[in-house]
């Protein structure tokens, strides 16, 4: 685990594009990456439409989880990431691989996990950490937390949709870089429990990315 810590807001965003531009320079060929909603790596997003060092025609992204709801809803991480980095760009990029959400559930899941498997590992995979210790849509004491499958439904009833779709750690386990992004002193303690405290991954399931190899934590104290 490398820990990168920002006292300056823009400094955390500069700095955050740059690794995911370096992640791109130095893959040859196809590039994928799965994208997590949220505001704080919306301005994130927002910021990586104007790279210059993006090959967006050899960029594939995913969604790390979504919310069952219609892309076209307010809610929809698809349509926020869509309308962060521009038509131009989505465009662009060789392909942006989301949830079918017009589908039943198990449809949906099926669909998502089929486009998984056509796939190498990720390159990178951009989450982000709540109060509880989530990560992606993996809540607390939830059996999608120990599950072999590539895709899970969660459910939650700390947010306004309770319905979510989600990649499981299994796949984000076999990514070659994890980017966890976390932003306001509100977080700290959330920071301090995941490399400090004493919960475990089962009531703070982000303890589970401390397994990987190369886990990148960048946080921002603004």
């Amino acid at each position: 685990m490398k820990l990168n810590y920002y006292s300056s807001l823009k400094n955390f965003q500069a700095e955050t594009v740059e690794f995911i531009e370096s992640i791109c320079q130095k893959k040859k060929g196809t590039i994928y990456i799965a994208l997590s909603g949220g505001t704080t790596p919306e301005p994130i997003y927002k910021l990586l439409k104007s790279s210059k060092k993006l090959p967006w025609n050899r960029i594939h992204f995913f969604l790390v989880d979504e919310r069952y709801v219609p892309i076209t809803n307010p809610d929809s991480n698809y349509k926020m990431i869509a309308a962060a980095l521009g038509k131009p760009q989505i465009q662009k990029l060789k392909n942006f691989t989301y949830f079918h959400t017009d589908l039943e559930i198990k449809d949906c899941l099926k669909q998502y996990a089929t486009e998984l498997k056509k796939i190498p590992p990720f390159d990178l995979v951009v989450l982000g950490i709540g109060p509880d210790g989530h990560t992606a849509s993996l809540f607390p004491k939830q059996s999608a937390l120990t599950t072999r499958q590539a895709v899970a439904h969660t459910t939650t009833t700390e947010f306004k949709v309770k319905d979510r779709l989600t990649i499981t750690f299994p796949v984000i386990l076999k990514s070659k870089t994890i980017l966890v992004l976390m932003k306001g002193q509100e977080k700290l303690p959330t920071l301090k429990e995941l490399t400090e405290g004493k919960k475990s991954a089962t009531t703070f399931p982000s303890k589970k990315l401390l397994k990987h190899k190369n886990l990148q934590i960048y946080f921002c104290e603004a």
